[in-house]
């Protein structure tokens, strides 16, 4: 029986189980220790632990079973894989441009301003938000796609980067980023290296990142706490890593929430949530998304549109234990079964797709899967098919 490679993050379970470690089982298991913001229950825990192992057997043996050959590895694959995409510079140019008149048309004609430029920072990019965030999710999700594209169809045609490709995504960067909030441009930035790294001969050969790469991200993920807290506080610090810490226990935080006064209560929705949520997607009500609900209901104060719900909490919440089996273990095969399914494609095209969906899995750990699968996940992946669809498109004039 073949193994799901740990540091092979180009499978999406493995991207989701980075992210559920880094959110949700850290804190609870080692920061707690040495940042006791708040005691997490057992319970709690063992729902945590329960969730990840059915994810991680279902994404292992589900897709193993279904798929009977063996599984080849990824340097028996990667001399296979064919460049399929022969007009992708055009598609390139329509998404990327696209992306930034969507954000040119949210800063000077929806806001009349650039957020990132004005004095109180923290309030005005809130409010500047309400009411264009499928704007700013387009704008996003095209300049994403076509980065990601751009970066890896470069990597692996002619096995380097071009200058011209780091300033298109430094200019990527600063729209993204003029909304107010470092996280979407962080994304962008991983992204892309992440589609670079993809391709690498290393990468291929250890079927996964080399330890250096995680231990970079770690960095990575200290600097960007750093320049959070200078930005709140107008100092650098060595308790910006406190500030790391709460939030990863935050997520976990309302996740003992969310089982709390659920078993208070004594009732489950019963897929009630996901209903609410299509409903939010649709317009059909203004509650906002259940995060959204959630917080009212909880009487919560703090910044920010909603709680995050995690992936275990949207599962308890509608059906309890049985909720939690089988969320994990619909989104484990998912994950499984695509990452089995694109490795035997041989195209480049969905390579890089699997490339994003993997990152956006990660998404799900703390989200659930209806808010970051219809605003992040779904807007990708039907961007990605267009953008396929456009660079196969011989036009004649």
């Amino acid at each position: 029986m073949r193994k799901i490679r740990i540091f092979n993050i180009l499978h999406p379970a493995i991207f989701f189980l980075t992210a559920y470690i880094f959110f949700l089982l850290i804190f609870p298991f080692f920061l707690c220790y040495y940042f006791p913001f708040f005691e997490t229950s057992n319970k709690t825990r063992l729902i945590l632990v329960f969730y990840i192992l059915v994810f991680l057997i279902s994404a292992h043996i589900v897709s193993h079973y279904l798929f009977v050959k063996n599984f080849p590895r990824l340097v028996d694959i990667f001399p296979n894989i064919r460049m399929d995409l022969k007009y992708w510079k055009r598609a390139f140019y329509v998404f990327f441009i696209g992306g930034i008149f969507v954000y040119l048309y949210i800063y000077f004609v929806k806001i009349g301003t650039i957020p990132m430029f004005m004095d109180d920072l923290e309030n005005s990019r809130v409010e500047a938000k309400k009411g264009i965030g499928k704007y700013i999710l387009i704008g996003n999700a095209l300049i994403s796609v076509s980065l990601v594209y751009r970066f890896a169809i470069e990597k692996f045609v002619l096995n380097k980067i071009k200058k011209r490709s780091v300033f298109y995504l430094l200019i990527g960067m600063f729209f993204v980023m003029g909304i107010g909030f470092r996280g979407p441009a962080a994304y962008l930035l991983v992204a892309c290296f992440l589609a670079y790294l993809f391709f690498s001969k290393g990468y291929l050969l250890r079927q996964g990142v080399s330890f250096k790469y995680v231990i970079f991200g770690l960095f990575f993920i200290i600097i960007l706490s750093i320049i959070g807290y200078y930005r709140h506080t107008g100092k650098l610090s060595i308790h910006a890593i406190g500030s790391t810490s709460w939030t990863t226990a935050v997520n976990v935080g309302n996740l003992e929430k969310i089982i709390y006064n659920t078993d208070k209560s004594g009732r489950f929705y019963y897929g009630e949530t996901f209903i609410s949520d299509i409903g939010a997607v649709l317009s059909i009500h203004e509650n906002g998304f259940t995060g959204s609900i959630l917080k009212k209901k909880y009487k919560l104060d703090f910044p920010g549109e909603g709680m995050t719900i995690t992936s275990p909490g949207e599962a308890y919440l509608n059906f309890g234990w049985f909720g939690v089996f089988v969320h994990a273990f619909l989104l484990g095969t998912i994950a499984g079964l695509f990452y089995e399914f694109v490795s035997r494609s041989g195209k480049l095209s969905w390579f890089i797709l699997l490339g994003l969906l993997s990152l956006n899995f990660s998404r799900l750990a703390v989200g659930g899967i209806m808010g970051p699968g219809f605003f992040f996940l779904l807007p990708q992946l039907i961007l990605s098919s267009f953008f396929i669809i456009i660079s196969k498109l011989r036009i004649k004039l």
